[in-house]
């Protein structure tokens, strides 16, 4: 059974304003693995776990159609208004159970998502939809990493206190698949291969990045057993430590460093 954590459409739209966007080399390495077999028209890409449409648009321009699903109604909700390439079509649909057509699709990919999915019940229904040669291809990212000229180790330490001890108990089992960088994961073809691809450094305030957090499943989990209040109080923590650790008082909003993060990738053909 997949998980659900992104139910509800105040969550799904924090999601949609703070989570980035997968970098356009992601999908540029998938196609890439695509075209070494397949030399047909690259009439669709089925888009798996879509959320808001966040890695969805980096295929627009390589194939016909993009077909994104989420098993989220608030997701797709959220998604539809949103300003996406034409040639996209959001549908609300369970992983494991595509609408997508038998043999219809070059690549099913999902990013940031396999790790909440029945993987096994997800990729035979990918090899349902996969042509000749198509590629099944799972990417994500685990912790975004802080870069600061002197104290990025203190940064990326508060990151990773604020995951493992603040919001530990309230993670799905799933998150576990992220620590490990999918190394556990499987792909049943023969010829599968791993690879990564990083992201520019990118220009970040501390509020920003306080935002992304705030958008983690772990902490809505949280803030649904505590209350908000509660929530509030363990992200103001982890702004006070980052000011400290910083050696500054100035407003988040004025505190500015970089961040980048490594998207780990599986993929494989289906011969």
């Amino acid at each position: 059974m997949s998980q659900r954590f992104f139910e509800q459409v105040q969550h799904a739209t924090l999601y949609a304003k703070s989570r980035p966007n997968a970098p356009p080399q992601l999908a540029e390495r998938i196609v890439s693995f695509l075209r070494e077999k397949y030399e047909g028209e690259l009439e669709l890409c089925l888009d798996v776990g879509c959320g808001n449409g966040q890695c969805s648009g980096l295929f627009a321009s390589s194939f016909r159609k993009i077909l994104a699903t989420d098993i989220s109604p608030a997701q797709i909700e959220v998604a539809k208004t949103l300003e996406h390439p034409k040639n996209i079509e959001f549908q609300v649909s369970p992983a494991e159970n595509s609408p997508a057509e038998d043999g219809s699709a070059q690549v099913v990919v999902a990013c940031v998502a396999a790790h909440w999915f029945d993987l096994p019940a997800f990729l035979k229904d990918a090899d349902r939809v996969l042509c000749k040669n198509g590629v099944v291809a799972l990417a994500s990212y685990f912790l975004p990493i802080a870069v600061h000229a002197t104290k990025s180790d203190e940064l990326n330490a508060e990151i990773k206190r604020f995951y493992f001890e603040s919001l530990g108990p309230y993670w799905g089992s799933g998150v576990r698949h992220l620590e490990n960088e999918y190394a556990d994961f499987s792909i049943p073809y023969t010829g599968t291969v791993r690879d990564e691809v990083w992201t520019d450094e990118e220009p970040y305030t501390l509020a920003r990045l306080a935002a992304d957090l705030e958008s983690w499943s772990g902490y809505q989990n949280m803030c649904l057993d505590k209350g908000e209040s509660a929530g509030r109080e363990v992200l103001q923590e982890f702004i006070s430590r980052c000011l400290a650790c910083l050696g500054t008082t100035d407003d988040p909003a004025k505190v500015e460093f970089k961040l980048q993060r490594k998207y780990f990738l599986l993929m494989g053909r289906k011969l």
